[in-house]
């Protein structure tokens, strides 16, 4: 039987095999050139490592059927049969190699698919971050204009209730809970008498007021309601002095005690008040002068009918010393009327403006009223002590008037030392004013009763003693010489302390300027 050639069947093999080799390595070459560009692309790497299962696959099988051909042309076959089982075992292991990448391609492929689906979330994320991140860096600067723009309002308040706060003219404060002093403006520094409002922080409110009670019902209003308005008392400076106000007051904190604190203002009504009780006891002045020099002209005729006939009739009685005494009584009675009508003419005249003012020496008036007294005075053991400054001007003033209220307050003087005892008179100029001070170390005045002194009919001493219009005369006339009467009992000024007076009458008069 004749058999067709072989060799094109072998040279095809032989080609084939050639093939096979050129272009699992072209392809191997063209996978890694792709991975090389996408480094981080799971499908190129994929590729890759397939191209490279092919090529070994290839070298197995192709370089297997090529050494089968040389070796039996060779002459060497038994080298084929030594070689093939070790070929066929690497195309075994190569094909299961390739076929064992072509079916986890898909898993790979489902993987790749969760990887992209993965990474597309995350780039949402990362876009939802970046504009998420974006409007709150916007945010961020809108807040940071809105906060500026905050400051700046909020430091503008500031600066004008701080400009307004120090130039009020009335006195704002702002105390704690415990009813210290935590601020005040300059108004209430100087209604305090005080030149640092350092000196007052941390001082209690309290002890400012005049009367405690009054500091009591202003916290417990204040407390109760939350605010307290118009209510008005009285503090004392820091030199003593007595100031009128009207405080309109807030808890800071409406709570159970004001556990924060108040803030009030605080008006100085103090020259107000003075000029409003100034201009009543002037009213009251006048009226009652009507009234007095009324009753004294009607009662003063009458008067001298009885003292008349009661004079008559002493002479014609001398032998019948009932009758007599009794008549004296009559007398004596009557006179003592005639001295209140006198008082009541005085008082009533008090307003009278046609005074007879001339230039006059106050020292003069002075030394001429003791003269007068001086001798009864020493009798009952009481003592001048003078302080007359040379070195003051003439003044215009009637020296009547001047001597008459003179001799009203050493009288006073005499009732309230009684026996042994010490006035004392100083004249000296302040701030073009004319200073006379009277003072005694007598009993001095009660408080209960210190601003009454000055009313007409006002008087503490016994029946037949006095009228109660001396001080209320006397105050008339000083205010008609544009002067002022104030009395201090016991007296602030440590050199009246120190010498032991209990009553100080300070009279302030208007000087000329003349020379003495």
């Amino acid at each position: 039987m004749n058999f067709l050639p072989l060799y094109p069947i072998y040279s095809v093999d032989f080609l084939g095999s050639f093939l096979m080799l050129l272009l699992s390595f072209a392809t191997l070459g063209y996978a890694r050139r792709l991975r090389k560009e996408h480094p981080k692309s799971v499908l190129f790497i994929y590729l890759f490592g397939l191209s490279t299962a092919f090529v070994a696959f290839s070298i197995s099988r192709s370089i297997g059927h090529m050494l089968r051909f040389i070796f039996i042309y060779a002459g060497v076959p038994e080298w084929w049969k030594a070689l093939s089982p070790i070929s066929g075992s690497l195309n075994s292991i190569c094909f299961i190699v390739v076929a064992a990448l072509s079916f986890v391609y898909p898993s790979v492929q489902n993987v790749i698919s969760l990887v992209r689906s993965d990474a597309e979330k995350l780039r949402k994320a990362k876009e939802d971050l970046e504009r998420i991140n974006q409007e709150l860096r916007e945010l961020h600067q809108t807040l940071e204009d809105k906060v500026r723009q905050r400051t700046q309002e909020l430091l503008a308040s500031e600066s004008k209730f701080r400009r307004l706060f120090e130039s009020s003219g009335e006195a704002i404060f702002f105390c704690d809970s415990q009813g210290r002093i935590s601020d005040i403006n300059p108004s209430g520094v100087a209604l305090l008498g005080f030149n640092d409002k350092n000196e007052l922080i941390g001082q209690p409110m309290v002890n400012f007021f005049a009367e405690k009670k009054d500091w009591q019902e202003y916290v417990r209003t204040t407390c109760q309601s939350g605010f307290i308005k118009d209510f008005e008392t009285k503090l004392i400076a820091k030199d003593g002095q007595e100031k009128y106000v009207i405080i309109t007051a807030h808890a800071t904190k409406k709570s159970s005690g004001c556990k924060i604190g108040f803030e009030g203002i605080a008006k100085d009504i103090t020259s107000y008040r003075k000029m409003t009780e100034k201009l009543i006891y002037s009213e009251k002045m006048a009226s009652l002068g009507q009234l007095a020099s009324g009753i004294a002209h009607e009662i003063n005729t009458p008067l001298n009918i009885i003292l008349g006939y009661a004079q008559m009739l002493k002479k014609d009685f001398k032998d019948k010393p009932d009758v007599f005494e009794e008549l004296s009584i009559i007398e004596s009675q009557a006179e003592v009327c005639k001295k209140i009508v006198s008082d009541l003419l005085s008082f009533a005249r008090s307003s009278d403006k046609s005074y007879s003012k001339l230039d006059i020496s106050i020292n003069d008036c002075i030394l001429q009223t003791v003269d007068i007294v001086k001798h009864t005075f020493e009798r009952d053991g009481i003592k001048f002590y003078l302080e007359l400054s040379k070195d003051i001007p003439y003044i215009e003033a009637d020296p009547d008037k001047l001597r008459q209220v003179f001799l009203n307050l050493l009288n006073n003087s005499r009732d309230a030392i009684g026996n042994n005892g010490l006035i004392f008179i100083k004249t000296y100029l302040e701030d073009k004013s004319l200073v006379v001070e009277f003072g005694d170390n007598g009993c001095g005045i009660s408080p209960d009763i210190k601003d009454k002194i000055f009313d007409p009919f006002f008087t503490t001493k016994p029946p037949r003693k006095g009228t109660g219009l001396g001080l209320s005369v006397s105050y008339g006339i000083i205010q008609e010489h544009n002067g002022k009467f104030e009395v201090y009992s016991p007296p602030k000024n440590p050199y009246h302390l120190s010498l032991g007076l209990k009553t100080v009458f300070v009279i302030t008069l208007p000087t000329d300027d003349k020379s003495s």
